[in-house]
């Protein structure tokens, strides 16, 4: 049977996350997935004639007929989690309103932590990048940093270049008025350097040298474009995993600990208070190593 259509209404919603909200490529491709197998189902099982004759019932019949694909806790939150943002927005906007689901409860399961990515995954990102122009070496600089010295975000947006000590190959990263010492590696000091001189020729008038990291104008690169050129070239090497500037931190850490750095060591690079928070990347690691870590 030919149900409702809920095409327009989600095309309206991946548009609105996309350009009002700013979310990731890859968050927006799979909310894509999630609503278009809603919708899918929607109009295969159902006849209805208008979006409010949704209702709770109907929700969870969705998810049933999930559970039957026996798809895990994670993918099943996922898809709950999309349905929800997106139906959210239908009663924001006054297409709906009652949200039908308001009442569900999401299976709760061990959450971990996110995708690390692999040796491979690093090197097919290096390769998506063409070294052509300032702003490629500027966009491979920004891989090789996160990944060898497992600074946030905010951390490598706040750089200047006089923080860098290329000799020790070490960098002065402060985050909420504290500071602390990392270290990066050879590849990224010659990075580093290609990437400056790249600069200072093609801004020369715009050049501000208290900003490593800037646009075309010369002005601070935005989290909004880090992210953005992260999903660009995540998408372009073919990486389905859900990859975000942190993931390199969660990558960053797990490759460390896998190469026999200890914990404390660990917590300190990457600026934790509590060890608490760097004995979560423990859990990503083989049986052997984790009992090598608490010998």
């Amino acid at each position: 049977m030919d149900g409702l259509n809920l095409m327009i209404d989600i095309k309206e919603f991946l548009y609105h996350c996309e350009f009002a909200e700013s979310k990731s490529l890859n968050t927006i491709k799979s909310l894509k997935i999630d609503l278009f197998r809603f919708n899918e189902y929607i109009m295969k099982t159902k006849n209805l004639s208008k979006i409010s004759d949704i209702d709770n019932f109907s929700f969870r019949e969705f998810l049933v007929e999930l559970q039957k694909e026996n798809i895990g806790k994670r993918s099943l939150n996922r898809k709950i989690s999309s349905l929800r943002s997106f139906f959210k927005y239908l009663k924001e906007v006054g297409k709906i309103k009652k949200d039908p689901t308001q009442l569900i409860v999401a299976p709760s399961y061990d959450k971990g932590i996110p995708d690390v990515l692999s040796l491979e995954d690093i090197e097919v990102l290096r390769d998506a990048i063409e070294l052509k122009n300032y702003h490629s070496l500027r966009d491979r600089l920004i891989i090789e940093l996160l990944y060898s010295s497992g600074i946030t975000s905010q951390e490598l947006l706040g750089l200047g270049e006089e923080v860098f000590n290329l000799e020790e190959r070490e960098v002065v990263v402060t985050s909420f008025k504290k500071s602390r010492i990392v270290y990066f590696s050879e590849r990224t000091r010659e990075f580093f350097k290609r990437y400056v001189a790249a600069k200072r020729e093609r801004l020369k008038s715009k050049y501000k040298s208290d900003i490593l990291f800037v646009n075309g104008a010369g002005t601070r690169l935005t989290d909004r474009s880090l992210r953005r050129l992260i999903d660009r070239y995540a998408l372009k090497a073919g990486i389905e995993k859900e990859i975000s500037p942190h993931s390199f931190r969660h990558t960053f850490a797990v490759h460390m600990l896998e190469h026999g750095m200890k914990v404390t060591q660990l917590q300190k690079l990457l600026g934790h208070s509590s060890l608490d928070s760097t004995k979560v990347y423990i859990e990503a690691l083989d049986k052997k190593r984790k009992k090598e870590i608490f010998v």
